[in-house]
């Protein structure tokens, strides 16, 4: 601590007590008492099944069949049930430790890429302290179990391919996260994983190696650790061409795993679609979502972008030139991970922003090598001030949404705790400005993701129909059936207790088939039409709740006008015999 304040950059010591801060800052966000997204409701459901069921080799959703998704994430998910019940923090949980893993290797690899431990350590906090990243790990999707697999994955075939024969140990943790990834999000991942060293080959000319022992052995190992993967398809879907998925039958799900997971997706054409049809969200779409995924530090990636393309043009591959030649091999390895993926992404028609996030990391590493290796000798650099400014500003705008969302008195608490973190920044800094910059940008970040976890906590918790019934029904001592009565609520069938069944309908007649006594749970509107069949003669309203969907609280909450439009009453009925 005595040595940073005495130095122009940051010191390893003080980069790791800002790691261990954001990290401890994050981690409270798996405390959450909702889920951040349907997706993650949805994710969190179909481990439950495995989980109740006991059967890993089928993924259900609504007794039935579900083919979109590969099956690592949802027994990683549902093995942290056994261990810790079914909650948000066992759901939230394994993916945050892979994208701490992440974390890890990022290190790794930057660190041997620039034989720097000051890049790889400022690349991990800039990874740890990207906004989309930080929400990606309380938000768990796949993407947060890529970061531990394609990180470690990458580092290893680089490792490996830098040993002139097979060294075993790369060999094996390359396949080993390789097929890890694959288990989790499909074969698109093997582009992903090898784009940087494809590249490397491309350019040096080396295309031996696309056909040499040593490599093949490394696309059968990968392979050989999918299998699990695919004995499970096999016996869900090919062995059984009876049942019926996505309203089909004769399905193969190793077809699937090959073809129509990734091309479907790819052309829009597969069992899910993204109906977005606007020019926007297609061929630019990743251009303003990497703007502010990137925040607080989208500034400094375009600075380090167009710096890394100027240094491999001025780059020296020659033996007078060693750090220059380690340096080119580095730059091409990130942009050959980093363009390929982008124009992949950008191509296909089904887009969506967390997609961003496995690029990500290669940026950071960027960034983290331009910050320490250019701004330590230009102390002048405009970025300086647009970056501070940048942190001011998203600060204003935080502390104005905290005076519109909440109450007045934790505005004016907010207001004075900021305000006190930036004089104790401002003397800690002095006047060194990478100190300023990454101080401001972390501490602007951890301020937009506090404020984001408060809203999903203590605001939209109050209008998740699913956490609500839940908190009000979870002393009742029973096993009722739950019936979903068109409401469709992702988060009910989640909070519901694994002793309840839980059943989703949407047409009256089936409600007369069904065993008596359970919970009804139907939208005001619906319930008035059919509440006076003699079905419900001994039914009870034992509570009514607000209900807004989750993907409609955002435009809700920026817009009061849109509340009454968005907000539902949602009846819980008893039905007795």
């Amino acid at each position: 601590m005595v040595k940073f304040l005495s130095d122009k950059i940051l010191t390893n010591n003080f980069i790791k007590l800002l790691i261990c801060t954001v990290v401890i800052i994050t981690f409270c966000g798996i405390f959450s008492t909702v889920l951040a997204s349907n997706d993650a409701n949805f994710y969190a459901i179909i481990s439950k099944n495995i989980y109740i069921n006991n059967e890993f080799m089928n993924l259900t959703f609504n007794y039935q069949g579900w083919l979109d998704k590969p099956h690592l994430q949802f027994w990683i998910t549902a093995l942290s049930y056994k261990l810790f019940g079914v909650h948000v923090f066992s759901y939230i949980l394994p993916g945050f430790i892979f994208y701490l893993l992440g974390a890890i290797y990022l290190y790794l690899f930057a660190t041997h890429l620039f034989k720097s431990k000051e890049v790889g350590l400022l690349s991990m906090l800039i990874y740890l302290t990207s906004l989309h990243l930080m929400l990606s790990s309380i938000d768990v999707r796949q993407e947060a179990f890529l970061l531990g697999e394609i990180i470690p994955a990458c580092y290893y075939w680089f490792l490996y391919d830098e040993c002139k024969n097979i060294n075993l140990k790369y060999l094996f943790l390359g396949a080993f996260f390789s097929a890890l990834a694959l288990m989790t999000k499909g074969v698109f991942l093997v582009l992903i994983i090898f784009s940087g060293i494809f590249t490397l080959w491309i350019i040096n000319q080396t295309w031996h190696k696309f056909i040499s022992k040593k490599w093949l052995c490394a696309f059968l190992l990968v392979g050989l650790f999918t299998l699990p993967e695919l004995i499970s398809l096999y016996i869900q879907f090919d062995a059984h061409p009876e049942k019926l998925v996505f309203g089909k039958t004769h399905v193969s799900g190793i077809k699937w795993f090959f073809w129509d997971s990734q091309f479907g997706r790819f052309f829009n054409n597969g069992p899910i679609v993204n109906s977005n049809k606007n020019t926007y969200a297609h061929y630019f779409f990743f251009i303003h979502t990497l703007l502010w995924a990137l925040i607080p530090w989208s500034i400094v990636a375009i600075f380090a972008l167009f710096n890394t393309i100027k240094s491999l043009k001025y780059a020296k591959d020659t033996p007078e030139h060693p750090i220059r030649k380690e340096e080119r091999k580095a730059y091409i390895y990130i942009l050959g991970t980093i363009v390929p993926i982008f124009i992949l992404f950008s191509a296909t028609s089904f887009q969506l922003d967390h997609y961003t996030n496995i690029i990500i990391p290669f940026i950071a590493i960027l960034c983290a090598d331009f910050l320490f290796n250019t701004l330590t000798k230009l102390s002048h650099h405009p970025l300086f001030r647009i970056q501070i400014w940048l942190s001011y500003i998203l600060c204003i705008l935080i502390s104005i949404a905290v005076f519109i969302l909440f109450h007045k008195a934790l505005f004016v608490y907010f207001i004075i705790a900021t305000l006190g973190i930036i004089i104790c920044f401002i003397l800690l800094a002095g006047h060194y400005p990478l100190t300023r910059l990454v101080l401001y940008s972390i501490f602007s970040v951890c301020v937009i993701f506090v404020f984001i976890e408060t809203i999903n906590s203590k605001l939209y918790s109050k209008y998740d129909v699913g956490y609500m019934i839940n908190k009000y029904i979870v002393k009742q001592n029973n096993t009722y059936s739950f019936i979903d009565y068109d409401v469709n609520s992702l988060s009910l069938e989640f909070y519901t207790n694994t002793h309840h069944k839980y059943y989703r309908i949407n047409d009256n007649k089936q409600l007369t088939k069904l065993k008596k006594p359970y919970y009804l749970v139907i939208g005001a509107q619906n319930w008035s039409k059919i509440s006076n069949t003699p079905q419900f003669k001994n039914a009870t309203i034992l509570n009514t709740f607000k209900y807004i969907k989750q993907e409609k609280f955002p435009q809700t909450l920026l817009n009061n006008n849109t509340k009454e439009k968005n907000l539902e009453n949602i009846d819980l009925i008893l039905v007795s015999e």
